[in-house]
């Protein structure tokens, strides 16, 4: 697809500064562009490029100072070049509805209107798979659970039984939801197994990445709300309560019958231990771990996790520790002399 700058300019309700009619052919990233690209400026990391790109425009916040030939300025520059992707690069075409021959659906099982269901795909009893959902090849859905409308299952994913996936989810391949939690108690003759009969709730217009685990709760659900995200590798223990509108970034995990909050923002590779309630806007860094309650709309950072200034306080601390040791032992030398010169 080719757009003038002034076309992009309407779709992202941008303002161009430049030449309107200049036509551009795809979009790039800042420091590969070449002569007809289209790229952005959202991270100050990347402002050197400015000078140096090819790009033919760049979207630009609206408080952009510096110079460049054509720009189009907008609100939120990496939300509006998301705005653009599929213009340029359409999504691959979805399956048309149908049943593939190899797929096994219990005679029990309820699929609705307009649906997908992709090779060896099995749908045990008394499931329901709701209306537009596609299910690709190799997937596994348990008995009694349910699959909201609108929902795309990625191959190779497993769903265990007595679960509930709401509307719009996307889920990656390489998942598995429902799985027994981490429950066992040891006893005089070596480790017992506890039972795990609960389930997993996820709300509506959730999106699990690749290789993700998502255990069913010991007796009540497992849940996950609203809007949430979760990246790659991620492990979500047993009756965990995961709010509404969260980030969680890859090879982080939560422990057993750990309540977060709302629009929690979890970086990668970290973990949050069992029976915590972490509150409504908390942010955790990178490689932290999670070791108390927190209230809400605070920055928690490093291992264990505490406030980030604390944290970043103490950091400062141990690092002056050698320059520290070097005074002492400068001070304990003077200390020697002065006494070796009183004798």
């Amino acid at each position: 697809m080719r757009f003038t700058l002034a076309q992009i300019a309407q779709i992202i309700n941008g303002r161009v500064e430049g030449n309107p009619e200049t036509i551009i052919n795809d979009l790039a990233e800042i420091q590969h562009a070449q002569e007809g690209d289209l790229t952005f400026l959202a991270n100050p990391k990347y402002a050197k490029f400015v000078s140096t790109t090819n790009a033919s425009a760049v979207l630009v916040a609206k408080d952009f100072s510096d110079k460049f030939k054509n720009i189009i300025r907008v609100d939120d520059p990496y939300f509006a070049f998301s705005q653009l992707i599929p213009k340029f690069r359409p999504p691959i075409a979805k399956p048309e509805p149908g049943t593939d021959p190899s797929a096994k659906i219990a005679d029990s099982a309820s699929v609705g209107k307009d649906c997908y269901i992709g090779p060896n795909l099995i749908i045990e009893d008394n499931s329901i798979i709701g209306d537009n959902v596609i299910l690709l090849g190799n997937s596994y859905i348990g008995q009694n659970s349910i699959i909201g409308d609108n929902s795309f299952i990625f191959p190779n994913v497993s769903i265990y039984h007595r679960c509930k996936i709401g509307k719009n989810a996307r889920i990656h391949s390489g998942t598995v939801i429902g799985s027994d939690g981490y429950g066992f108690v040891r006893t005089e003759t070596g480790i017992s197994k506890i039972p795990q009969e609960g389930g997993v709730e996820i709300g509506d217009d959730v999106e699990i990445g690749a290789n993700c685990a998502i255990d069913r709760g010991t007796l009540g659900n497992t849940t996950i709300g609203k809007g949430t995200k979760l990246d790659n590798f991620i492990q979500i223990a047993h009756n965990v309560k995961l709010g509404e509108y969260c980030f969680m970034a890859a090879m982080s995990g939560i422990a057993g019958s750990t309540k977060v909050g709302n629009y929690v923002t979890i970086a990668a590779q970290v973990g949050v231990a069992g029976h915590l309630t972490i509150g409504d806007g908390v942010i955790i860094a990178a490689q932290s771990g999670v070791t108390k309650d927190t209230a809400s709309n605070v920055i928690l950072f490093g291992s264990p996790a505490q406030e980030q200034h604390k944290a970043r306080r103490e950091i400062a601390h141990i690092r002056s520790i050698p320059d520290l040791k070097e005074r002492v032992h400068k001070l304990e030398t003077e200390l020697k002399s002065l006494q070796n010169q009183r004798k």
